[in-house]
């Protein structure tokens, strides 16, 4: 079995001492490294080995935005979890649109944490549940948008709309609200057509920037 191979990069030595107790014993992940600084990280070599990144927000020199930024155009292919004290919707908002995949507070808990990196290493996104409620309204609430393409779209198409910006998968959309899993996958290629989005990444992000999540 593949292991997920993990790296942590954050300031504080106390904060990746404790990822690493709670994390080195998961069978499914393998810890590559863990650093203090964005440069450190890059330094090291281990850039191209990387499949999930836990990142702290608050970094000497390169902000955790703005690496996940530089990430994002250099490696893509990088799963990015952004983790911080902090729980602020303009926050989570702005990391989204960054490129990261996922986003932890800080006293998130091992399991959520396990749970977010094998959900973004399968390409998904994730948010803490000690935010999903907090973020999402915060983002629906400060966002006056245009509605066309709200009108565009059925309120079934809606529903799926809102729990696929809510990292839920397309079984879970369809346990929800009473759908076969191929009802699903046809409402969500209509939205993609409807907003003219190619990907479910890109969908998640039209979601949360217009606030068709209301939680």
């Amino acid at each position: 079995m593949n292991k997920i191979n993990l790296v942590f990069v954050d300031d504080h030595k106390i904060m990746l001492q404790g990822l690493i107790s709670l994390l080195q014993h998961e069978a499914k992940l393998h810890i590559a490294g863990a650093f203090r600084s964005a440069n450190e990280y890059i330094n090291s070599g281990l850039l191209g080995q990387t499949d999930v990144l836990l990142l702290d927000m608050n970094l000497p020199g390169e902000s955790g935005l703005e690496f996940t930024k530089r990430l994002q155009t250099s490696s893509p292919q990088l799963g990015i979890i952004i983790l911080t004290a902090l729980n602020d919707s303009s926050l989570i908002e702005a990391c989204v649109k960054a490129g990261s995949r996922g986003f932890l507070t800080k006293d998130a808990s091992k399991e959520e944490i396990v749970e977010a990196i094998q959900r973004v290493h399968q390409g998904e996104h994730y948010f803490g549940q000690s935010i999903s409620h907090i973020a999402f309204e915060g983002f629906a609430n400060s966002v006056q948008q245009d509605q066309t393409h709200k009108q565009l779209l059925s309120p079934r198409e809606i529903e799926v709309l809102q729990l696929l910006a809510e990292g839920k998968l397309q079984k879970q959309i369809a346990a929800a609200l009473s759908l076969s899993i191929k009802t699903v996958e046809s409402h969500k290629a209509n939205i993609q057509k409807k907003l003219k989005v190619n990907s479910t990444a890109d969908l998640i992000k039209y979601a949360i920037r217009e606030g068709f999540v209301l939680l």
